[in-house]
């Protein structure tokens, strides 16, 4: 589904907050947004699965989901997220597949940039990609303490 007004100004302002996207500018800000679509997902519904190949940076619009991550035979939720909080971003540079699932706790509204945006726009912009790759190391370093905490 495209987005509406009220979408572009929500995802714009998600982006910024993200980090992920520092030192860009309003024309490179405009563009994502406007590569970005959004979907509707219904309480308990799966948004992503652990394993599944993705390349997607997804923006939380409304709503909660959970993030789930198998470690030996049992799923743990690592964490809940809320209206402005984003997963994603470990694929996004590269299309691999996800650490974690991501279930829908309520209804939920999420915006989705595809990882082609990022890749022509990181083309232009060599910084994005540095500060990208800083993000998902320290996400990807993050994960690992939450399940550690687990043991």
């Amino acid at each position: 589904m495209s987005l509406e007004e009220q979408d572009v100004v929500f995802a714009k302002e998600a982006i910024v907050k993200t980090g992920l996207f520092a030192g860009i500018n309003e024309k490179e800000l405009k563009s994502l947004a406007e590569g970005m679509e959004k979907q509707s997902y219904k309480s308990n519904a799966t948004i992503l699965f652990q394993g599944e190949v993705s390349n997607r940076l997804y923006l939380v619009q409304a709503g909660t989901v959970s993030v789930w991550a198998r470690k030996d035979r049992n799923k743990l939720k690592i964490a809940e997220l809320t209206a402005g909080n984003y997963f994603g971003e470990i694929s996004l540079l590269t299309p691999r597949a996800a650490t974690a699932t991501i279930k829908a706790e309520t209804a939920c509204d999420i915006i989705f940039l595809p990882g082609e945006v990022v890749e022509a726009m990181v083309k232009h912009n060599p910084a994005l990609c540095a500060a990208l790759q800083a993000e998902i190391k320290q996400r990807l370093a993050s994960r690992q303490q939450a399940l550690e905490k687990d043991k």
